[in-house]
């Protein structure tokens, strides 16, 4: 009997240590998950607002020549587009909390809390 429990408390020794070893391997999964979703996301939006900056520089640009060759002034031409930069520029600065905090702290909440909010449904 003594053998026997033995032997039983050796296999629970051996079954927890890989129960242990394999809720290690569901966190570093889960944080990998994770990491990927915040990096894509990260990097899709800087993609994205470099493309935007790029094409709204290039519409500025092209406002400037059809201004200069319409009047025959590309200084107000210029000066007309980074008054719309500028104005912007302000805007964002005013309104950047609630636009960029919220923005983020929703997108990384639902994918940080994804799993809580599935195992509360069930």
């Amino acid at each position: 009997m003594s053998k026997n429990l033995s032997d039983n408390i050796n296999e629970l020794g051996d079954v927890t240590k890989k129960y242990v070893q394999t809720r290690i391997d569901l966190v570093k999964l889960t944080v990998l998950s994770k990491a990927t979703q915040v990096t894509s996301y990260l990097i899709s939006n800087l993609i994205l607002a470099l493309g935007g900056a790029l094409i709204l520089f290039f519409v500025l640009a092209a406002f400037v020549v059809w201004y200069g060759q319409t009047y025959g002034d590309y200084l107000t031409g210029l000066l007309l587009a980074i008054g719309v930069l500028v104005v912007l520029f302000v805007l964002f600065a005013l309104f950047r909390n609630q636009l960029i905090s919220s923005m983020v702290l929703r997108k990384y909440s639902s994918m940080l809390f994804e799993e809580e909010e599935e195992e509360e449904e069930l």
